[in-house]
């Protein structure tokens, strides 16, 4: 009787090693491709950019301007899956599928093994195709990026708008999803604020314009007829009395800035001898030239 307890046991101990050893090797085993897949759209679902871009090799140059667009999407992916994974060597594809802006998607994305453990391929990021009616940039996600190609992002819903916010207006709704591309056609409009943005930039132009200097400074629109008086320059001196005020042109591509009021006050040699100064007064300062919006700004070019 004794010594058949003790082979029972014996016998439950080396059942109970077994199981010890085999929880340890599934604890201990290197994390597989499915892993890094379920990471990968485990951080997309938290919204953790940084977190999704930083498990994908090779890291996009750009990874600043991805994490903060995703910031500001307007949705993120939810409740994802990793439905199959086919590995292959150093390489592998995963099966995914989430929710995304109120619809089910499928996906498929590369996975890479290296020294250091599987990582996500670029292909599990998504692209948008930009353009836009007016300028060069777009806001996605808030961040402006170059209406140029085909700009990675990470998998979300975002808005595209015009750039510069509060100067043009229109915006579109994409859904980016991993290794496609979403297209979005900015037709852009001039706000009404785009004038007096505008305004503000051309009033401190004419504030340098305006500058105390020896010679009538050049692209201000300013014609003085000191050799009526002097027969040389020493000294001019402006009082802007009234701003030059500016109106776009219908397609935004120009302006004009008509009926300022400008004091000159010159010194120098007077033809009859001896140094004099004289002081002259117009009512029709006009400044023009072209507009552009670049790199998320509006640009004043005076002619």
């Amino acid at each position: 009787m004794k010594r058949a307890t003790i082979i029972g046991i014996s016998v439950a101990s080396a059942a109970l090693l077994a199981a010890a050893c085999t929880a340890a090797w599934v604890l201990t085993r290197p994390p597989g491709p499915a892993d890094a897949a379920e990471q990968y759209l485990a951080a997309l679902a938290d919204g953790d950019g940084r977190a999704a871009l930083e498990l994908i090799d090779p890291l996009p140059a750009d990874a600043d301007d991805l994490s903060a667009a995703f910031d500001g999407a307007d949705a993120m992916i939810a409740s994802p899956r990793v439905d199959e994974v086919a590995e292959s060597g150093d390489t592998a594809s995963a099966d995914v599928s989430f929710e995304l802006a109120g619809s089910e998607h499928s996906a498929t994305f590369s996975l890479v093994r290296s020294a250091s453990g599987w990582s996500v391929a670029s292909d599990a990021l998504g692209t948008a195709t930009t353009t836009t009616t007016l300028g060069d940039t777009v806001l996605i996600g808030g961040v402006a990026i170059v209406a140029d190609g085909p700009q990675p992002l990470l998998p979300a819903a975002y808005t595209v708008a015009a750039a510069p916010a509060g100067i043009l207006g229109g915006d579109a709704a994409i859904t980016v999803l991993p290794g496609e591309d979403a297209e979005a056609a900015i037709e852009a409009q001039v706000l009404d604020e785009a004038t007096t943005v505008a305004q503000r930039q051309l009033d401190a132009y004419a504030d340098a314009c305006a500058a105390a200097t020896d010679a009538v400074p050049e692209n201000c629109g300013i014609r003085i007829p000191w050799a009526a008086d002097l027969e040389t320059l020493a000294s001019v001196a402006f009082r802007i009395d009234g701003y030059p005020q500016l109106r776009l042109s219908e397609d935004a591509d120009a302006f004009i800035a008509t009926d300022g009021v400008l004091v000159a006050t010159v010194t120098g040699d007077a033809r009859a001898g001896g140094a004099d100064a004289f002081t002259y007064r117009t009512t029709q300062w006009t400044l023009r030239g072209d507009v552009s919006f670049t790199g998320g700004q509006m640009v004043l070019a005076v002619r």
